[in-house]
């Protein structure tokens, strides 16, 4: 996919190799990928209050920062994607999908539960790797699901848009001095209605949202994948709101407000083409 955000920094795994039972089964690599949440040089915590957030250095209290991703995978030195088998929890991960859950219950974040979970756990055929990458968001194949049906961590009827019969990839939610309330909540939109439409499945969204993220070269003992807030932010005025739009951001793509945080994710917006360039959300370190 063209759309692959790129970075030239280093991304840390945790690894330890685990052997197969059998004599003649192949070693498998078990993986651990560190996922961290910043707000600029600062960890990202329900409680604290950032300073010189977005284009007017406003203070940010966090509310909510979850994020799914899926289709993880490492990457060989020669540049074939090998998928990494995501460990079925039915907690954190469960059919393909992660739930990074930065949120407790402190401060102002009241969603969700006290439970955060801020790694990627799997395995893969040993390898010589020297990349990662994976995809924001709920696969499609399963985004006009019932969340009551699909288990943890799809289970939350907070992190979907009963309004779309789809998921919010997103939920990042704060309050700033000019807003009681500001959210990035990251979805599907255009979607067709049942029944042709997305809750049978089909690839009925006009706009996916969906970017996808390739981070080339990592050190597996030293770097870690850094979700800034920071950066995400820093072209939006977050005092502000276009009238008679959502207070922030839902993915409409007839609110303004939307343009620099998809911008600052890569993807397409108000007729502007993706440019996986300017993403800035996502890097290693």
């Amino acid at each position: 996919m063209r759309s692959m955000l790129r970075s030239r920094l280093l991304l840390p795994l945790a690894l330890v190799g685990a052997l197969g039972c059998g004599a003649d089964e192949p070693e498998a690599l078990t993986v651990e990928l560190p996922v961290v949440a910043r707000v600029g040089t600062e960890a990202f915590a329900c409680g604290k209050t950032y300073t010189n957030v977005g284009t007017t250095g406003t203070t940010y209290e966090p509310m909510d920062f979850r994020v799914y991703v899926h289709a993880v995978r490492l990457v060989t030195r020669d540049g074939q994607e090998v998928p990494v088998t995501l460990t079925e929890d039915k907690t954190w991960q469960h059919s393909g999908v992660v739930l990074l859950d930065f949120a407790n219950k402190d401060g102002l974040c009241t969603q969700g539960t006290e439970g955060m979970n801020a790694s990627i756990k799997g395995t893969v055929p040993q390898g010589d790797y020297t990349g990662l990458r994976f995809t924001l968001g709920i696969p499609e194949e399963l985004n006009h699901g019932d969340p009551t049906t699909l288990g943890k961590p799809m289970d939350d009827t907070g992190l979907h848009w009963n309004w779309q019969s789809g998921f919010l990839f997103t939920r990042i939610e704060g309050r700033t001095q000019g807003l009681p309330q500001h959210v990035m909540h990251l979805g599907s939109t255009a979607c067709a209605p049942p029944p042709e439409g997305q809750t049978q499945g089909t690839a009925g969204c006009a706009n996916n949202n969906r970017p996808e993220f390739q981070l080339d070269g990592f050190d597996v003992a030293k770097n870690k994948v850094v979700m800034d807030l920071g950066t995400l932010f820093a072209g939006s005025n977050l005092d502000v709101n276009t009238p008679g739009t959502a207070a922030g951001c839902m993915s409409s793509p007839a609110d303004a407000d939307c343009g620099p945080f998809f911008e600052r994710l890569g993807l397409a917006f108000g007729g502007q083409a993706a440019n996986p360039a300017a993403q800035t959300f996502i890097r290693a370190e």
